[in-house]
């Protein structure tokens, strides 16, 4: 897939003040990390639970690359939730993952692009693709920045399958049965922003303690399945 349609260089600092003039915001601290475990957890600072934007940065070194950060997030209105593009400097994907009481991450929805003109990445309460995933109930999530390219796995296999590049996609790949163990595939590296809305700083106290519960997700059972 080419590059098309994100922006780069000086535009970049721009957006980045823009995002955080939308409203509180979380910017990434140290590393978000690539499991639910270690999986960033914004905390507010103010009365003001809404949460407006992310902002962070993949890079990566010879003996850890870091090609995808975690966080929680809390969506506080499943009809009107949405994360869109601000910006990124490589081809950004998203994921979001339900969490159990035991601290596993089961596959929800995922895309890679917005629009057939652009690589920017949306996510909305329901999928596209026919599996009929829907978010609906409000809660503590997991959501997952990362590159086209990688893709997250549990031990049964890749846990989407992205059959067109603009759905919105339910856990449909063979591991979308299972929780998340890792991610693999080639990656990329860059700073990167997004807009939040019907979100808030999630109540999760720490990784692996979140209360939101795979009841809270309709449509898993029936997804369809692609070869």
């Amino acid at each position: 897939m080419g590059v098309r349609g994100y922006v780069v260089g000086a535009c970049c600092a721009a957006l980045t003040s823009s995002v955080a003039s939308a409203g509180p915001d979380w910017i990434e601290r140290n590393d978000a990390g690539s499991s639910i475990g270690t999986a960033q957890v914004p905390t507010r600072s103010s009365t003001n639970l809404t949460l407006s934007s992310l902002s962070g940065s993949l890079s990566s070194s010879l003996d850890q690359p870091d090609y995808e950060d975690l966080y929680f997030i809390r969506i506080a209105n499943p009809g009107t939730f949405s994360i869109r593009p601000a910006f990124a400097e490589f081809d950004p994907v998203l994921y979001l993952f339900n969490i159990t009481v035991n601290g596993e991450g089961y596959g929800l929805l995922g895309n890679d692009d917005e629009s057939p003109t652009s690589n920017l990445p949306k996510l909305m309460g329901a999928s596209t693709d026919g599996t009929m995933v829907i978010v609906t109930f409000p809660g503590d999530y997991v959501l997952a920045v990362t590159t086209q390219g990688r893709h997250p796995f549990s031990r049964s296999g890749d846990i989407f399958n992205l059959a067109s590049p603009t759905e919105i996609s339910g856990p449909d790949g063979p591991g979308g049965i299972n929780p998340l163990e890792g991610w693999r595939g080639s990656g990329q590296t860059g700073r990167y922003g997004f807009t939040l809305e019907a979100t808030e700083f999630p109540r999760t106290p720490a990784p692996g303690v979140a209360l939101t519960l795979i009841a809270g997700v309709v449509g898993l059972t029936g997804r369809r399945r692609r070869a």
